[in-house]
């Protein structure tokens, strides 16, 4: 059996970070919405657990979040791993929309089907995708979302309308990792986010990392002041390098003139039922 599906990325349309936890991680309260940017999977049987990819860049070992994902899969289940993963790389890899762990959300949910896991294996992917990685979880949902914690409590929230985004990508990757080091801020959550607010006329909220995202990669100050210029509406997504603009579909054209070296795609946000179409793999079985 072979099963496929795509994996699509996400933005933030609101990020604030609070207090450092004893574990490491920071508390924080974003707004996430699924975009039609999108990577896509396929997995099909096995003698032994096998990954390969498009990009030469997408690491192919145990560090691959992939590779991470159907061993605890197979571990829950009590299993031997044993499939052929093949990925099709479309999202850019250290920008801020969730890429990776798009794929381990959906590589979950495919080998799931594959290997015919129990009710209570499938029931505890949320658990297990929480164990990959903070964002994981957002992407067993899609749609939009409010997560808290350090990412990983999910609370689904209405559709919002089908907006048109223009993603501002530059030709290098930001650490997620250094841009927490570099967070400075330590106060309190809001209880409330901008984008929450009635009185808020606008799709994107303030990103509470842009700061030190600013200071570990100081290029991004240029790609910020372009986005301002085409823009009324731009923000870092999550911890970058990815700037997201509620632009009309022209300013790609003055972005491609003062940045060639930079990647620039034209997307639409995803209601949950169409994320859910796209990562369904019975729509994508053979």
């Amino acid at each position: 059996m072979r099963l496929s599906a795509e994996a699509p990325a996400k933005i933030n349309r609101e990020l604030r970070v609070g207090r450092l936890r004893s574990d490491g991680f920071h508390e924080v309260h974003s707004r996430m919405i699924s975009i039609d940017l999108a990577d896509r999977l396929t997995v099909e049987n096995a003698e032994s657990l096998r990954f390969s990819c498009d990009d030469p860049a997408v690491p192919a070992g145990e560090e691959n979040v992939v590779v991470r994902a159907a061993r605890l899969l197979a571990s829950a289940a009590g299993i031997s791993p044993k499939a052929a993963v093949r990925l099709e790389k479309r999202t850019p890899m250290g920008g801020g929309l969730g890429g990776g762990s798009a794929d381990a959300a959906v590589a979950l949910r495919l080998l799931a089907e594959l290997w015919d896991c129990r009710p209570e294996v499938r029931a505890s992917l949320p658990t297990l995708a929480a164990e990959i990685g903070s964002d994981v979880p957002f992407f067993l949902w899609g749609g939009q979302a409010d997560v808290t914690g350090r990412g990983e409590i999910v609370r689904p929230v209405d559709d919002a309308p089908a907006q048109p985004l223009l993603l501002l990508v530059p030709p290098f990757t930001i650490s997620t990792a250094a841009v927490y080091r570099a967070f400075a801020g330590r106060g309190r959550l809001p209880e409330r986010l901008t984008v929450q607010n009635s009185e808020h006329t606008g799709f994107l909220g303030p990103n509470d990392l842009t700061a030190a995202v600013l200071q570990v990669e100081p290029r991004m100050e240029a790609y910020l002041a372009s986005a301002a210029r085409v823009s009324e509406e731009r923000a870092v997504s999550g911890s970058g390098s990815t700037i997201v603009l509620a632009a009309p579909p022209e300013a790609r054209i003055e972005l491609a003139r003062r940045h060639p070296e930079a990647r620039i795609f034209a997307c639409t946000t995803l209601t949950r039922d169409a994320y859910r179409l796209r990562t369904n793999p019975n729509g994508g079985s053979s």
